[in-house]
């Protein structure tokens, strides 16, 4: 399937029509060249400068979840079970590889770079339209996982108006598991996993599934790409395209952390409600807590969804 987008920077003039805002004031020239890196590379990377004092701030929020163990706060561990709610989690403390979805609602840290004025600037001049932030992620350790592209699990409509932000919270190095991503995979067609759809689900066959990786390594293979690693100091932010081929290098030091944070945005006018899915306890047996969100979190900057799990528990 071609990769189709209505976004002003995926078309043909897009390098004119940056110069173009460069010559009206609409950008200023250190912006200017970041746009034109995210034409060609589908991604653009630059500082925007974290204190010891915000870093460990955030920690002691991390922290203090794991203290707390909020019901309404989710926690994904290592494995394919998926999210479930922090107070039934009764694994290690910090097990490497967990995540945490949706820690804005919970940490003042997160929901700052939730809604950070220099990330969240870069986003609406990429859609040229008002954004908003939908999810987060919290990693303590690198994800290490596989190369991929972010439609594939993480849906909007349409796929092209999903962009993503990852901070670094300490300086990364290379045995603590970088991000990794290949530049210039976001003009790739879109792989499709059933007739008209780029959603990875959990139906999809595991047939189906190695029959995108071999499409994915054997279309490297053909155009020369090799896979880059962001190593970087905190503080250090990296934006990409929704069609950016990326994943998680693998961890050679164990004791290493890779503390990151992760968020997801789409153009306003298309995403308007979140829908997320955690497991909870109900006796010796599991539930699916289903809930959804309306509700914006707002300063001067941007505007993001709420964690959806401070609605009423619906199972």
């Amino acid at each position: 399937m071609e990769l189709q987008s209505d976004l002003w920077l995926d078309q043909p003039d897009a390098h004119d029509r940056i110069e173009k805002r460069l010559a009206n004031e609409q950008v200023s020239p250190a912006e200017a060249a970041l746009l034109h890196t995210f034409v060609d590379d589908g991604y653009m990377q630059f500082p925007i400068g974290l204190t010891d004092e915000f870093c460990a701030g955030f920690d002691a929020d991390v922290t203090r979840c794991w203290e707390q163990r909020p019901h309404d706060l989710a926690i994904s561990p290592p494995g394919p079970e998926g999210p479930l709610a922090f107070s039934d989690y009764n694994g290690p403390l910090r097990d490497p590889g967990y995540r945490i979805p949706d820690l804005h609602s919970f940490s003042e840290h997160a929901r700052a770079l939730y809604l950070q004025p220099t990330i969240f600037r870069m986003i609406e001049l990429i859609y040229g339209q008002p954004a908003v932030a939908f999810q987060s992620l919290y990693f303590e350790y690198g994800s290490q996982q596989s190369l991929h592209r972010d439609p594939m699990f993480v849906v909007t409509d349409p796929p092209a108006h999903l962009l993503a932000s990852w901070v670094a919270l300490e300086d990364i190095t290379p045995e603590s598991g970088p991000l990794a991503y290949v530049p210039a995979t976001h003009r790739w067609p879109w792989f499709e996993f059933e007739p008209g759809s780029v959603v990875c689900g959990a139906k999809v066959p595991p047939a189906k599934r190695k029959e995108h990786s071999d499409w994915t390594r054997e279309r490297m293979q053909a155009e020369s790409r090799d896979v880059q690693r962001f190593v970087c100091k905190r503080g250090d932010a990296f934006i990409w395209h929704a069609g950016l081929l990326h994943g998680g290098t693998p961890i050679d030091d164990a004791t290493q952390t890779r503390r990151s944070f992760v968020v997801h945005y789409c153009t306003a006018a298309n995403k308007t409600t979140r829908t997320a899915n955690i497991r909870v306890r109900d006796g010796d047996d599991w539930q699916r807590w289903s809930s959804t969100t309306d509700t914006l979190i707002e300063n001067d900057h941007g505007r993001g969804l709420a964690n959806p799990f401070h609605a009423p528990r619906e199972t």
